[in-house]
């Protein structure tokens, strides 16, 4: 497996959210932006997500991979879709264009689908995370340059059928959407390879008024924690991964590598 021209800063950035497992994922909630970057910093964690979602994210995302030079970070909640980004702007002043977003952040994820065009034209610089409802739709994006196929969670028929015997476990599938650690298992044994929780879910019943870096850090551990474990229990050719070379790296995925597959 070659990788393609100039694209090894987009291989990094794969391993961090890869060999992370799960993605911690900032939503909209009454939690203080800073004590959960705080605590993001205390629990090590080296691939985040910051979606549109949040009211702060125009002025947050702009600034986030210089704190966090470490760090892939991902912006979520877009759309590929400029003219429906600046009519809904005015309601929701957060909203940025992927062509606004791209100097600032790794990757995009998105509870919709790319197109193709979409897709091509940022594939070799950002890790590309649409969703899909269908296995043509998964599909159709894997060829593109998707980089992960999102899906929403709590059930698995859908990764159980982007993962049946016929599609020779082609596609690489991150699933949200009520995953708690409870559910690692379950989720990872079905198919997907990553998965994800909003701040809501990991600090569940904490209370914002009280909320320190270090109860984050440790909320946020036991989801880290559980689902290398778990993913290790369906995929146990991924220990030591993040000891790997580049190489050895690929050539153990378990899934399709877009940035190696992808002409």
């Amino acid at each position: 497996m070659e990788l393609k021209k100039d694209n090894y800063p987009l291989l990094r950035n794969y391993r961090l959210v890869y060999q992370q497992a799960f993605i911690p994922i900032f939503v909209k909630d009454d939690f203080d932006t800073e004590t959960l970057l705080a605590g993001v910093r205390l629990a090590g964690v080296r691939a985040m997500e910051y979606t549109l979602r949040r009211e702060d994210a125009h002025r947050v995302l702009p600034g986030l991979k210089k704190k966090f030079p470490e760090c892939a970070v991902l912006a979520g909640s877009t759309i590929d879709a400029p003219n429906i980004v600046r009519a809904m702007k005015p309601r929701f002043p957060q909203l940025m264009t992927l062509e606004e977003l791209a100097p600032f952040v790794d990757g995009f994820v998105s509870m919709l689908p790319f197109c193709d065009g979409t897709i091509r034209g940022y594939r070799d610089t950002h890790l590309m995370i649409p969703s899909a409802e269908s296995s043509g739709e998964a599909l159709r994006q894997m060829r593109s340059g998707a980089t992960f196929i999102k899906h929403s969670g709590p059930g698995t028929d859908f990764t159980r059928k982007l993962h049946a015997a016929p599609t020779f476990n082609y596609c690489p599938t991150f699933i949200t959407g009520g995953i708690s650690p409870d559910r690692m298992e379950e989720v990872y044994v079905a198919g997907d390879v990553l998965t994800a929780a909003g701040f809501d879910l990991i600090l569940k019943g904490v209370d914002p008024d009280v909320l320190t870096p270090e109860l984050v850090a440790q909320k946020l551990e036991v989801f880290l924690d559980t689902a290398k474990a778990a993913r290790l229990l369906a995929h146990p050719e991924l220990e030591g991964i993040e000891q790997m070379s580049d190489g050895e790296f690929l050539r153990v995925l378990p899934n399709v590598c877009s940035i190696t597959s992808v002409q």
